[in-house]
């Protein structure tokens, strides 16, 4: 089956998020909405007292959303197939273990440990680790599947050894508990996630149980010496896993309940067509899902909770009647996945107070739902540019079919190549011109991501775990 393009550009959106922050400058005289909410200007110390959301924090969740959309699509081939239960749980217990081994060796060998060495080694250092990241995670392109295999195997094996040697070598130290957590989460997320879609993949209703089930018992955990709490709490291997890393799954298995309703659509033939005037009504549902997630980023972060609220439910009033009115094929899609997403954002906003309000860090119950809902907006409105308008942003889109590659291109890639050519020099000069300079830097560094992943997605060379 064919790559869903709204799938991947949700993902692309959270890998150039993540570049954007994180190579953007920390300039104190940037607005505090450019900074993740609880680590605001002018001192940007963590701060778990702050309520309220930012860009910044839709990054993640968007990611989450996208990788249990992307489930069923994988699973249900498999499924079609004929693989059993224990197949995939191998194949998904695999996937964690190369997540994890991703996850430890990405937090040992980034460059800005490599403090000993003159900043040309440590390029030309951190250029070998990335090579080893292509022989482990890359899928080439007619190559037999079992030398794809060994090559795979052999990088692996030389990026142990190479993280091994960053002690007796470059006087570094290596730590399993040193890690990635980004990839580390995505790890457990992909193993469970995998686990709990292929178990509930004839009943939907079950997997909703399960969403409240893990939501209930992380509010829980709030008590002081429950059994939730000691639960919750629980890390019999704090390095690799830890109980709490659950709670992202209120947002993955969301995902996949998209997924299913995107993959069982795309399974059925077009019956009906567009009546007259559908056009114009997916014209304002596009305008008013924009509208809805400009008010809510607007209004979470400025704590106008009130009127957030309250047009928040005059718009989804005024959706829902459009939605009610679209009868095609793909009207259907579009009306379910919006009834899903104003399900959510009603869950979200309900419980918005808890907790002092919504946030990242900690993570609130209102912070998985709501951004549940604001991912599935950024959703419905690529399904309708891309099969009504046929409006598609294929460079983007590749970074989020290749998401792991555009990962690492920004740090163990494009930041060696900016240092050896020596245009790291002007690139920081320009960041230093002024705040917004500052954020082009970011700015800069994702649009070098782009044009590395592009040529090489279109040429099929993937990375897998």
């Amino acid at each position: 089956m064919k790559r869903v393009a709204a799938i991947d550009l949700l993902r692309a959106f959270a890998i150039i998020g993540m570049v954007v922050s994180g190579q953007m400058l920390w300039n104190v005289e940037l607005p505090a909405f450019m900074f993740h909410a609880q680590v605001p200007p002018p001192t940007f110390v963590f701060n778990p007292d702050v309520a309220g959301i930012t860009w910044v924090d839709l990054v993640f969740p968007f990611f989450l959303i996208s990788m249990g959309a992307a489930m069923p699509f994988a699973l249900r081939r498999r499924e079609e197939r004929g693989a059993t239960t224990l197949q995939v749980a191998g194949s998904a217990l695999h996937r964690f273990v190369w997540l994890a081994s991703f996850a430890i060796i990405l937090g040992n060998t980034r460059m800005g440990v490599l403090t000993t060495l003159q900043p040309w080694a440590a390029s030309l250092v951190t250029l070998g680790i990335w090579v080893l990241f292509f022989a482990m995670f890359v899928r080439v392109p007619n190559l037999d599947r079992r030398k794809n295999t060994i090559l795979n195997w052999v990088g692996f094996a030389l990026l142990i050894v190479a993280t091994m040697l960053y002690k007796p070598l470059f006087g570094v130290e290596v730590s399993l508990y040193r890690s990635d957590v980004i990839i580390m989460i995505l790890a457990s997320m992909a193993l469970f996630g995998t686990l709990l879609w292929w178990l509930t993949r004839a009943s939907v209703m079950t997997r909703v149980v399960i969403i409240a089930a893990v939501a209930m018992l992380k509010t829980a955990s709030a008590v002081d010496g429950s059994w939730c709490q000691w639960l919750w709490q629980l890390s019999p291997a704090e390095w690799v896993f830890r109980f709490e890393y659950l709670k992202y799954l209120c947002v993955v298995l969301t995902g996949t309940i998209i997924g299913d309703a995107i993959y069982s659509h795309l399974q059925l033939t077009p019956q009906q067509k567009e009546t007259q005037g559908e056009g114009v009504r997916l014209t304002l549902l596009i305008v008013q899902l924009v509208s809805l997630f400009v008010v809510l980023l607007w209004g979470l972060f400025v704590r106008k909770i009130g009127l957030t609220v309250a047009v928040s439910a005059v718009v989804c009033c005024s959706i829902g009647w459009v939605i009610n009115n679209l009868t095609s094929h793909d009207g259907r899609l579009y009306r379910t996945l919006c009834l899903v997403m104003i399900a959510l954002l009603a869950i979200g906003l309900i419980t918005e107070p808890l907790d002092g309000g919504i946030k990242k860090d900690h993570a609130t119950l209102s912070y998985y739902f709501t951004t549940s809902a604001m991912a599935i907006m950024v959703i419905v409105v690529a399904l309708i540019a891309e099969r009504r308008y046929g409006v598609r942003l294929r460079a983007l889109e590749a970074c989020g079919a290749n998401p792991m590659f555009a990962y690492t291109a920004s740090g163990y890639l494009l930041t060696p190549l900016l240092t050896l050519t020596s245009l790291s020099v002007l690139v920081d000069k320009f960041a230093n011109l002024g705040p917004w300079c500052a954020f082009g830097r970011g700015v800069l560094f994702a649009l070098l991501v782009i044009a590395v992943t592009y040529p090489l997605t279109r040429r099929n060379y993937y990375w897998k775990s």
